[in-house]
């Protein structure tokens, strides 16, 4: 439906300068949910305007055909109409009934809309110099001038009519599908069902009587509370099976048809409501009493920066996709007390050439930063440095105070969790003051500081056993016992510990119990049918698990000869969260593993030789302020990160349509 509009809002663009931004910024409802600002000006410049009309023209079509006509009239479109120097935003605000998407668009002053783009939408009275538009079902609706277009649409918030008071002004029916008399019945025939039973049973002790006279009255008994069955019961019993069946599916049937015809009813009702409701917003939304014009956080003033989403409050967007009312009523669950302390939030989609990175920065409430501040304020052991893999496939690292982290615990817990455990959120604050108690923080961080880092060095290859049959020619089978050869992950896990103590007694206690060997000070776990041999060894104030024996023994002898790539050291020393995976050795991984791809992926596979490197890591910023990013390298044979994945894109469909 409108598939011309469909292309249209989903290049909202962006101009350079925050002065031209603020024209539409005036534009954007204070009270709105989050914004997405498109920075046309840089994605026109870095791109081929030929190649993204395509995109468009693809993406937008759903089962139309694209033609060198409907490519066509994108192109005049973004030529003619759009002014490509300008931000254009798209935006969300929310009511307790309804919630509003508008799309915020520049406009060069010679456009012409009414004939390309709204030439079948009806026309509504202009206002305040504004042309206005809504579509035929009164779902969509436009205004412009010879500077912007506003597009409005919008959507019922279902759970707005679950409040009986609500629906019962509004004529929608919501009782529940089974009524009062449902119930009564039901609980009728149970009844009776039950009187059947001991109407069986009172038959049974005929077999039972020791007299004639006994039998007689037990007889007596069964037959009278057999009629008070036939009375009670809301429906004749049959003794057929497969009338009764056949009476049940009928029933069911029939419910089930009034169920959907009430259904239809009240979204009936709700659309026009919808209708409605978009129209009489409609002027308010044109020229917003209040607007965001004096947030800095929506204008883009980098080139790279292509899009910005931005969230006025992440707590409250949560807590809006809950179901409030059967988690409420239901479950019992407190949810006005849910606060996890997320406030304001970013994320940009950034180009640096063949570089593609998301990067957030999200806002929290001074106690949840207090918290994050001491839990990360833990500096990374400076020997990491000295053991770091050749030939890395992958590595993450994890830097985070155990003595912070535990003492924070129970203030996290009862904020974050309790409230959703209903009737019960206080015996789960009372455990947490309990743990709290019972915990030494400080003793325990000496045996797990917080600081550790994993490496995964990539597959090596071993001898594995396994049981096989030979078949004689009469079908008898003999076990034999085969060797092959198969790759294993190899890694290195490494983490600070004061006080080994605990790790050392229980290494010598599974060495008591032959569960565990040592050779030359290495402790090695042997292979399991689930797990590789494990190999470890202790360090002054590190630990040391990996799965390569040799390696490990060269880290207890002093042998080992590490890497010396600064990169990874900055990664382990700046960020307290770290995750690396070279995407170019992907695909020799998944070939030595023998993991099946399918066709569809075979293509996708091979692409993936020419990656570079998947990173992502986060970091903790002044101002109550987090940050975190996702970064990946893509192929470098086209232009930049952007025309290669519009190109995939482009196949994708192709692929997909022949």
């Amino acid at each position: 439906m409108y598939t011309k509009i469909v292309p249209f809002l989903a290049l909202a663009a962006t101009s350079t300068l925050q002065v031209q931004a603020q024209e539409l910024t005036k534009k954007i409802p204070a009270n709105a949910q989050f914004v997405v600002t498109f920075n046309n000006k840089a994605i026109i410049e870095q791109n081929s305007l030929e190649l993204l009309t395509t995109s468009l023209a693809k993406f937008g079509a759903t089962q139309d055909t694209v033609t060198a006509n409907k490519i066509l009239k994108i192109t005049n479109l973004l030529h003619n109409d759009i002014n490509l120097e300008k931000q254009s935003y798209v935006y969300r605000t929310v009511t307790d009934s309804l919630y509003h998407i508008g799309a915020l668009l520049p406009l060069k002053p010679q456009h012409q809309l009414a004939e390309t783009l709204f030439s079948k939408f009806n026309a509504l009275s202009p206002i305040n110099g504004y042309e206005r538009r809504i579509s035929k079902d009164g779902k969509i609706l436009a205004s412009w001038n010879k500077e912007s277009l506003l597009i409005l649409t919008g959507g019922i918030q279902n759970g707005y009519f679950e409040d009986e008071e609500v629906a019962k002004r509004y004529g929608l029916d919501i009782t529940p599908y089974y009524s009062a008399d449902d119930y009564a019945e039901s609980d009728t025939a149970y009844a009776a069902e039950g009187e059947l039973e001991e109407a069986v049973e009172a038959e049974e002790t005929v077999e039972e009587a020791e007299s004639f006279e006994a039998a007689e009255a037990a007889v007596e008994a069964a037959e009278a509370a057999v009629e008070a069955v036939e009375e009670a019961t809301w429906i004749t019993l049959e003794t057929d099976e497969d009338a009764a069946y056949q009476l049940d599916s009928l029933t069911n049937d029939s419910l089930y048809t009034a169920y959907l015809a009430r259904q239809a009813t009240n979204d009936s009702l709700k659309n026009n409501l919808l209708v409605n409701w978009l129209a009489s917003d409609f002027q308010q939304f044109i020229d917003p009493a209040k607007n965001l014009a004096a947030n800095k956080q929506i204008v883009l003033n980098d080139s790279k920066n292509l899009v910005r989403f931005w969230f006025s409050n992440l707590d409250d967007l949560y807590k809006e996709s809950l179901p409030y009312g059967m988690l409420s009523s239901v479950m019992g669950m407190s949810l006005e007390n849910l606060q996890y302390g997320y406030k304001e939030a970013t994320l940009d989609i950034i180009q640096d050439k063949n570089k593609l990175k998301f990067a957030a920065i999200f806002q929290v409430d001074d106690e949840l930063y207090k918290d994050f501040k001491s839990i990360y304020s833990n500096k990374a052991n400076k020997k990491f440095k000295q053991y770091i893999p050749q030939d890395i496939l992958a590595y993450a690292s994890i830097n985070a105070s155990t003595e912070s982290y535990l003492k924070s615990m129970p203030n996290l817990i009862n904020r974050w969790y309790a409230p959703l455990t209903g009737e019960y959120a206080e015996v789960v604050e009372i455990g947490t003051t309990a743990l709290q108690i019972a915990l030494d923080e400080k003793a325990i961080s000496k045996v797990f500081r917080g600081d550790n880092v994993f490496y995964l060095n990539g597959l090596k290859k071993v001898d594995v056993t396994y049981t096989d049959y030979i078949y004689d020619d009469d079908y008898n089978y003999e076990e034999v016992t085969k060797t092959k050869q198969e790759y294993v992950p190899n890694f290195l896990w490494i983490a600070s510990s004061e006080d080994q103590r605990l790790f050392k007694k229980m290494v010598e206690f599974g060495t008591k119990k032959s569960k565990i060997t040592v050779k030359n000070g290495v402790y090695s776990l042997p292979k399991t049918s689930n797990l590789e041999a494990l190999h470890i060894v202790f360090k002054k104030d590190l630990v040391f698990v990996g799965s390569d024996e040799a390696q490990i023994q060269a880290i207890h002898e002093n042998r080992f000869q590490g890497s010396k790539d600064a990169q990874i050291i900055k990664d382990i020393y700046k960020y307290p969260f770290n995750l690396v995976i070279n995407a170019s050795k992907i695909p020799t991984v998944a070939r030595q593993l023998e993991i099946p791809v399918s066709k569809t992926w075979e293509n996708t596979m091979e692409e993936l030789a020419g990656y570079g490197q998947l990173r992502m890591h986060s970091a903790l910023l002044k101002k109550n302020k987090f940050y975190g990013e996702l970064s990946l390298e893509l192929p470098k044979k086209d232009k930049n990160a952007m025309e290669y994945i519009l190109k995939q894109l482009i196949s994708t469909v192709d692929t997909n349509d022949n």
